[in-house]
């Protein structure tokens, strides 16, 4: 027996893998945007060692202002990342709506197929439940 739906149910089958794979993609961006940012705080606490220990020498004002300009950069760098990532959040919460809505209407369809089949099922038991009876009855009939 065919599931009259079973086009629309592959299409949704589908669907929710296809949004399944961009959902990964974004979250493995997400994951590079994230190493990125962790970079830029591990190059702002390397610095910022070696900031203190060339105070305790002799250092001169365009030292001071050379750490000065790669701080600067740095929280710079830091926030567009926040950004980046902020934004690659809101992608990830919209594909992930979208992915929880095909996965309902594939589930929708997975039910009226399972339904389906139950119905199926219980026809074909009545036609044989019929059968018997037909059977039996002319079985008894011919022994009367």
């Amino acid at each position: 027996m065919k599931f009259r739906f079973e086009t629309l149910l592959k299409v949704h089958k589908n669907r929710e893998n296809l949004l399944q794979k961009q959902l990964g993609d974004i979250l493995a961006h997400k994951q590079k945007q994230q190493n990125r940012q962790d970079l830029l705080k591990d190059a702002r606490n390397n610095e910022i060692k070696q900031v203190n220990q060339r105070m305790t020498q002799n250092t001169t004002i365009d030292t001071h202002f050379l750490y000065d300009m790669f701080f600067e950069g740095n929280y710079l760098q830091n926030n567009r990342q926040k950004k980046i990532i902020s934004e690659i959040d809101t992608r990830a919460e919209a594909k992930r709506e979208e992915l929880v809505e095909a996965s309902r209407k594939r589930r929708t369809m997975e039910i009226l197929k399972d339904r389906d089949l139950e119905q199926y099922r219980s026809k074909l038991a009545k036609m044989e439940t019929e059968s018997m009876d037909e059977i039996a009855s002319n079985h008894w009939s011919l022994n009367s």
